[in-house]
């Protein structure tokens, strides 16, 4: 769905994240890069560095000035599923319809290529010629680390029947935060106004909330119904009409903007329609 729409946009984070990974002339680390490249070139989405481009679309900005961190950010990504399916978090045996990284280049070095490609990710960024470049790294660390990402991935593990209000924080965190943080630093690096990051930054919310509606609706199944769900807490109808809540929100963040973010707007629609 996202490939025909925007085929030239998901090219050009292709063609920068393979150029600007170059791995190192050392015999001795080529299954090292393999590992990471494995995972990295796998066929993803690209939803979040997608939106960071059209986030400069929406502002008037060439694609450019966003794609150190539109690749920083699927580097982030790549880097917790490879840790995500590791046997002492969710034990997982395929992704993307391929063996998993650790079934394919065993525990150890899947481990080290997730640590490889989070450092990466910081490198690439603070390549930036955007002067606000260091706000863009922090913005990004905080999603990725302990506030964000690895905190919500921390409740994950502890959760044991959560509530509701538990649930939300864990998906604000695990997966909400990169969403955000996608559009919002993207926002700081094309120098948007103050209102203009304020309402980027609610849409990156909205949309990262409905972005896990979808999700826990598009894997639900009644035989194997999952702990951290929001379908196990609301029911299928009641997550339905969150993701309908949540997808309205998102839209409603952008009325500050014009025709420019209707790309923007047609991200909400794509990630409705999974559900």
């Amino acid at each position: 769905m996202l490939q025909g729409q925007f085929r030239a946009e998901l090219d050009a984070v292709e063609s920068y994240l393979r150029s600007a990974l170059n791995p190192m002339p050392l015999a001795a680390l080529e299954q090292f890069w393999e590992s990471m490249f494995y995972s990295l070139l796998s066929e993803g989405k690209r939803f979040r560095p997608l939106l960071s481009l059209l986030t400069a679309r929406a502002l008037g900005k060439p694609q450019e000035s966003v794609l150190p961190l539109a690749a920083a950010v699927e580097l982030i990504h790549t880097y917790s599923l490879i840790h995500d399916d590791l046997p002492t978090l969710d034990n997982d045996d395929l992704r993307r319809g391929r063996p998993t990284n650790h079934k394919v280049y065993g525990e150890a070095m899947a481990l080290l290529a997730g640590d490889g490609l989070l450092t990466c990710a910081f490198s690439l960024l603070s390549q930036s010629f955007s002067p606000n470049a260091i706000t863009a790294i922090h913005l990004l660390a905080e999603a990725a680390g302990p506030r964000g990402m690895v905190g919500g991935q921390v409740l994950d593990i502890q959760a044991q029947n959560p509530s509701l209000e538990v649930l939300e924080e864990i998906h604000k965190r695990k997966t909400g935060a990169l969403i955000r943080v996608s559009v919002e630093a993207a926002a700081v690096l094309c120098e948007a106004t103050s209102e203009q990051q304020s309402a980027l930054s609610e849409y990156g919310a909205h949309l990262g909330l409905a972005f896990q509606l979808a999700d826990d609706l598009q894997d639900y199944s009644p035989a194997k119904p999952e702990k951290v769900s929001f379908v196990n807490a609301l029911g299928v109808e009641g997550t339905r009409e969150r993701l309908a809540k949540a997808s309205d929100d998102a839209l409603e963040s952008l009325f500050i903007f014009p025709d420019s973010a209707d790309p923007l707007r047609a991200m909400i629609g794509m990630n409705t329609r999974r559900a």
